[in-house]
């Protein structure tokens, strides 16, 4: 028995047609014919009863249709299985950043000719914890002060992760060419009161939290202007450019990755206070395209050293 034969015996009894089964399967009346009566004379019984206005199933053709869409049914399912290659999937979760979105970019064309799926997610620190602890992605890639890095390894202790530190940075401030202090290298922690910022939306890690830490007392939070908040990394690049609006930021940027005229101020007296890393759940081993994508985020951050 083949599985040719099964085919060409179900859709004959489908359509009660030679000549109409012969048109579905792509071929000749005379090759279905001779299919099924192979069949028939294998088998040592008659499937159907032949007319001229066409074919019927006999008593035994019957019992062995239905046994027949089984096997076909379990066969097609058995190729899909043998065929289907299985799909890697890697995901991460990260603050709202250009630099990590270049170097997502990167990894992908690094991964293009494989058969893999790859996600990427922003959010504040919360939701990049939260997404990495409900297994929506591997990785989240995190920075705050390093003033609270105790508390947060005790909030990841809660949920089962662990925080893996990559580096630490110092803050900055970002202008683009419409701020008055573009052409500078470095301010003041005073100059800072007088500057409008774009910020993320606040959660318990933000950094202007904890800029009085940072600043040792230097800035005064009730004249700090934030004028406006976002999720949105799209927006806050376009008020860069095209206002004279400042962010506060890691410093963290590329010049092989620099795309606008958008320039990062050290803060004078500002330290490496800053810590980048990422979390993961905790025990668990990485896999082989965490590890990479990894590898590329430790060589950026040593390359815009």
């Amino acid at each position: 028995m083949e599985i040719k034969q099964l085919e060409y015996f179900v859709v004959t009894a489908d359509y009660g047609s030679i000549n109409k089964a012969a048109e579905a399967l792509y071929t000749s009346q005379p090759n279905v014919s001779k299919v099924i009566n192979g069949f028939e004379k294998e088998m040592g019984v008659s499937f159907f009863h032949r007319t001229n206005k066409g074919v019927r199933l006999t008593q035994q053709g019957k019992k062995i249709y239905e046994y027949a869409k089984i096997i076909l049914k379990n066969t097609n399912i058995m190729s899909l299985v043998i065929k289907e290659e299985i799909t890697r999937k890697f995901s991460v979760s990260c603050y709202p950043s250009h630099m990590i979105s270049r170097i997502f970019s990167e990894f992908y064309n690094s991964k293009k000719d494989e058969n893999i799926s790859l996600e990427f997610y922003e959010g504040t620190v919360e939701e990049i914890t939260d997404h990495v602890a409900n297994y929506l992605s591997e990785i989240g890639i995190v920075y705050f002060s390093e003033n609270q890095l105790k508390s947060f390894n005790h909030i990841m202790g809660h949920k089962k992760l662990e925080f893996c530190l990559l580096d630490q940075r110092e803050a900055c401030i970002y202008v683009g060419e419409k701020n008055p202090l573009f052409e500078k290298e470095a301010v003041n922690f005073e100059e800072l009161d007088n500057l409008k910022f774009v910020q993320p939306i606040k959660d318990f890690f933000s950094l202007e939290h904890h800029l009085d830490s940072i600043s040792v007392g230097a800035i005064n939070m009730d004249n700090f202007k934030n004028v406006v908040q976002t999720n949105s990394d799209n927006l806050t690049i376009d008020l860069l450019l095209h206002t004279d609006i400042c962010s506060f930021g890691i410093h963290f940027m590329n010049s092989n990755f620099q795309q606008y005229k958008i320039h990062p101020l050290k803060i004078n007296g500002c330290t490496e206070c800053l810590v980048i890393g990422y979390v993961k759940q905790k025990d668990n081993d990485l896999s082989v395209e965490a590890e990479e994508f990894l590898q590329y985020i430790r060589k950026v951050l040593k390359e815009s050293k």
